[in-house]
């Protein structure tokens, strides 16, 4: 038996490819199989990789540019849904509760003129005046652009403090004009 290179006798079987070899056409394997340019995946192989990546890339651009459709863009969003109040509501409240409405505008400590047993032209004496505290929260709309790690670094807060005060799940899902609460 010869080698599969030239004409010397054969000492060594490849254990790859099963090609007879001399000792001047391999060591543990033969030649051929060492031979960078047959490492090598074939031209199907190669393209076929291209096109599973040309094709994984169009899905992940179209998920990413995918706009909502017009039946999201009408509700409130369901992490924020009983968090933010909406307009109509606030109006409905106003509307329902004069007295709401009156206290909301009278200044802390001062009487509701009916709500309480004594006249309206006297004060109940508080036990001691309560200093005002600064203000925990803001309340913030989302523009443009705007991520949770971009508002959190405007506001001085973390990304997380972010989501837990407006039951977020979903970071990525910031809609234009969301309004969110940003804690201090």
């Amino acid at each position: 038996m010869q080698c599969f290179k030239c004409d010397q006798d054969a000492v060594q079987e490849c254990p790859r490819c099963g090609a007879l070899y001399c000792d001047d056409h391999g060591a543990e394997l033969c030649d051929r199989c060492m031979d960078p340019v047959l490492a090598v995946p074939s031209y199907r192989v190669f393209r076929g990789s291209l096109a599973a990546l040309l094709v994984g890339s169009i899905v992940a651009v179209w998920l990413l540019v995918l706009p909502p459709s017009s039946a999201d863009r009408d509700q409130t969003p369901s992490a924020l849904s009983g968090v933010v109040p909406t307009a109509a509501a606030s109006k409905s409240t106003a509307a329902a509760s004069p007295t709401a409405a009156a206290s909301s505008t009278a200044r802390p400590g001062s009487p509701t003129p009916g709500a309480s047993g004594t006249p309206a032209g006297t004060a109940t004496p508080s036990a001691s005046p309560t200093p005002s505290a600064t203000p925990t929260s803001t309340t913030y709309a989302v523009k443009s652009g705007d991520t949770l790690t971009g508002i959190a670094d405007q506001f001085g807060t973390t990304p997380e403090a972010i989501q837990r005060a407006n039951n977020i799940t979903n970071a990525t899902g910031l809609q234009i004009g969301q309004q969110l609460t940003i804690p201090r």
